[in-house]
């Protein structure tokens, strides 16, 4: 266990020492104390000793788990930035990529009350029961901060309370980096061609379309959206 090629720890000094302090927060590693000579590779009489060394020395496991569901939470741009008063505004979405996020804030509420999402130690809002859609359960908060230039970096972190603190997935990156990656920039739409003012599936639910607009815009009973007709529908109406 001692030779380069078996001895993980040496692996893991090397890659610590080369983090930043901010990367080194999202970095774990479970190291087993042993008590004695280290049991040899093949030993399996061992592998029940090992087992039962795991549960007594499990580690920071409760920081572990803040860590992963801080990761929970993404930010999204819901538009491109506005240049305004010698500052771009950002407005934005946190989402959740949790398979159920009605679960997941519930318990983020019952054992942090006060847990919050911050930008440069200034509160986006505390984690609320209404940013949960009723219908869907979808998790989305809509959010307003402001950069001096889109080279800056932003770190939006999710405070459980006074003490811990973690960031969420995709952060800190430059603001760039989100337009870059959601081609905001695109002189003909999103590549998928989609509008990003589409509405859910179900007409019901306006979950989708708060992701993008400051409130949602609900169509009159009587009448129908706005569809695009092609030739094909054109020379059918005109056969009949």
């Amino acid at each position: 266990m001692q030779s380069l090629s078996l001895n993980g720890q040496l692996s893991w000094e090397d890659h610590w020492h080369g983090l930043d302090e901010e990367e080194k927060k999202r970095h774990f590693r479970l190291n087993l104390p042993l008590v004695g000579q280290e049991p040899q590779i093949d030993d399996v009489d061992k592998m029940q000793y090992l087992r039962n060394q795991i549960y007594h020395h499990l580690g920071d496991m409760e920081g572990i788990a803040r860590a992963f569901k801080a990761a929970s939470f993404f930010f999204e741009l819901n538009g491109p930035l506005v240049f305004e008063g010698g500052q771009y505004t950002c407005h934005g979405s946190i989402l959740s990529r949790s398979p159920d996020s009605r679960a997941l804030v519930q318990s983020l509420r019952t054992s942090y009350p006060f847990a919050q999402f911050l930008h440069q130690e200034s509160s986006l809002g505390y984690l609320a029961a209404k940013d949960l859609c009723e219908l869907c359960g979808r998790f989305q908060k809509l959010i307003k901060f402001h950069i001096r230039h889109p080279s800056d970096r932003v770190n939006i972190q999710f405070s459980f309370s006074r003490l811990f603190r973690r960031s969420i997935s995709g952060c800190p990156q430059p603001m760039e980096w989100f337009i870059k990656r959601q081609r905001l920039n695109a002189k003909f739409g999103l590549p998928d061609h989609r509008s990003r003012n589409e509405r859910a599936q179900n007409p019901a639910c306006t979950c989708e379309l708060l992701r993008y607009l400051d409130r949602p815009v609900k169509l009159s009973e009587n009448k129908r959206a706005l569809g695009v007709q092609t030739r094909t529908q054109n020379k059918r109406r005109r056969v009949r």
